[in-house]
């Protein structure tokens, strides 16, 4: 891992040189959650500006990238950093408290993220899924195989909403997935553990097969 990101940050180096502001990395390579060949390595990469002559240099590097297990970089200039904290304060709060900085000013740590905006989006966000897993299910009850690859997608997206909650409630968010469920579950009155077992599953800590998938999609939904 450390000697992939060091490579990643020479790239960058090299490829954007005076426009390279920082880079950082997020996600679950920064909290210690990663998973080699399950889980990506998220970046962000701060330039000067943005345009599709900077852009495109990235495409050179981008297949090696991926192969040492790289997601596509977020790109962002100063401007769009601040500019769009209230448009995505979810993504933003959990890259502000899940970051490392690999080169440059920790830009994440500055940013103002407003309590009604995280509200709202948590609102829609929670709400979102839970029409998803719905017509998923309508969709795909009778394939385990298929009703698994949506659990597994949403498995992130919903703890990240948890950990909203959690920090709207002014609790600590931070922790493993673990100890975050188990907050959850204290602070709120409610269960978690079939969304503990879908983050399992999406880990490969555990293996569930045939109608057992039904019945942990059923679940999740229900605890929703």
């Amino acid at each position: 891992m450390e000697q992939a990101l060091t490579q990643f940050v020479q790239d960058v180096q090299s490829l954007y040189g005076g426009d390279l502001i920082a880079v950082s990395l997020y996600g679950s390579a920064a909290t210690g959650e990663h998973v080699p060949g399950r889980s990506d390595i998220n970046v962000v990469v701060v330039l000067s500006r943005l345009t599709p002559t900077l852009l495109r240099k990235a495409s050179a590097r981008h297949r090696a990238w991926a192969r040492r297990g790289f997601a596509t970089p977020m790109f962002f200039d100063s401007e769009f950093l601040r500019d769009a904290v209230d448009a995505f304060p979810i993504e933003f709060l959990d890259m502000q408290i899940h970051h490392r900085t690999l080169w440059g000013p920790d830009l994440l740590a500055s940013l103002r993220i407003g309590a009604e905006p995280l509200r709202r989006q948590c609102e829609h966000e929670l709400r979102g899924k839970l029409l998803r897993l719905r017509q998923a299910y309508v969709e795909s009850a009778g394939s385990p195989r298929d009703l698994e690859a949506v659990l597994v997608s949403a498995a992130t997206g919903l703890v990240v909403l948890t950990r909203t909650l959690l920090h709207l409630a002014g609790e600590e968010r931070r922790g493993s997935t673990a100890v975050v469920l188990d907050r959850v579950e204290s602070r709120f009155g409610v269960s978690a553990a079939h969304l503990r077992k879908a983050w399992q599953l999406k880990r490969g800590e555990i293996r569930v097969t045939g109608s057992e998938v039904e019945r942990l999609y059923q679940s999740v939904l229900e605890e929703f």
